[in-house]
Parts: structure tokens; sequence; C-alpha cells
């Protein structure tokens, strides 16, 4: 009876020792991906305001990639933030495989009309942990440049094409799953 008992307490602190690790794992990924949408969407806003559809697409052109390499050259030792899609624009944001497998069962759980988690956790490796934030369609102006063809800056399009002629991140719709945040995370040992 005391070995029964003693199996049960074992499991059950080593699963709150999990929702425990779960939570801080969120909760470090919450943060490092506010501030990267943050500098992104602040440049994008900035740029829209100032020139338009056709000067913020060339500045996220120009300058996306080195936003996103300083706010990760932020973030403490062991945190790196990207964005992946199924269908990409730029080959940076190709998904790994482990990602891939991720992205479509989002995608199947979006198309099944399933409740999306705000963020979804995975284990790597001991003390390495991959979490994602699922990107959603949410405003008319993401369809200026991922719409479709009827609704997509032609001018903006035109860029974009120039600098990615294997653009696959178009014929979205508005609620559509975009990709995703994909914070990993190393924890010291």
């Amino acid at each position: 009876m005391k070995k029964i008992i003693l199996s049960v307490a074992l499991i059950t602190s080593s699963s709150l020792l999990i929702a425990d690790s779960n939570k801080e794992i969120k909760q470090e990924a919450k943060i490092a991906i506010m501030k990267m949408g943050k500098a992104l969407k602040t440049n994008m806003k900035k740029n829209l305001k100032a020139g338009g559809v056709l000067q913020a697409a060339s500045f996220c052109l120009q300058n996306a990639s080195e936003i996103e390499k300083k706010v990760n050259d932020s973030y403490p030792k062991g945190i790196t933030v990207k964005r992946v899609s199924l269908k990409y624009r730029n080959p940076a944001n190709k998904p790994s495989i482990d990602e891939e497998k991720v992205l479509k069962q989002i995608q199947s759980d979006v198309e099944a009309k399933k409740e999306i988690p705000k963020m979804i956790v995975k284990e790597v490796s001991k003390n390495s942990y991959k979490v994602y934030k699922p990107i959603f369609i949410n405003k008319d102006v993401c369809l200026v440049c991922h719409g479709s063809k009827q609704v997509r800056d032609k001018e903006a399009y035109k860029l974009i094409k120039e600098k990615y002629p294997n653009d696959k991140a178009v014929d979205y719709k508005k609620g559509d799953f975009r990709g995703a945040f994909v914070v990993d995370i190393v924890k010291s040992k």
C-alpha cells in the first residue's frame, strides 16, 4: 500500500513540475514573441503611415530580417524567435521537418474547426523546448501583400516578386492560419 501511495505521489509531483515548467516556458516565450511582434508591427505601421503599402512592403523586404536579428540578439542566452509558414515568402521562414509537422497539425485542426491553443509547447530534448504561437490573418491590411491577386497591391507585390520569385505566401483570406512564431528555448543545466 505504501508503495502505491508513494508511486502516486511521485507521479502527481512530477506532473506538477511539468505543468509548472510549461507555464514558465510559455511565459518566457510570450515575452519574447511580444518583443518581436512589437518591433515588426511598429515598423510596419510607421512605414504604412509614412508612405503607404509600397513603402511598407519595401521596408519589410529590406529590413525585416535585420529587425529579427537585432531583437534576437537582445534576448537572454538560449532564447531565439523566428516566424515559419507552410506557405513562406522568404526561404528563411521555411519550417524544419519538426516545425512543418506542428504547422500541418495546426492547419488540420483549423480545418476541423477545433479550438487552437494560444501556445503549443514541444519538448525537443531535456532542457530544450520549441513554443509555437499560431499566426492568423486578422486584419485586412495583411491581405494587400498576402491576399488574392484581386486584393493584393500590384506595385507592392511587384517588389515582393522581384525579391522572392518563388513566393508562396499569397491567396490568404481574413481568418486564415498564416504560420507561427517559434520560440526556441534552451535552459541552462
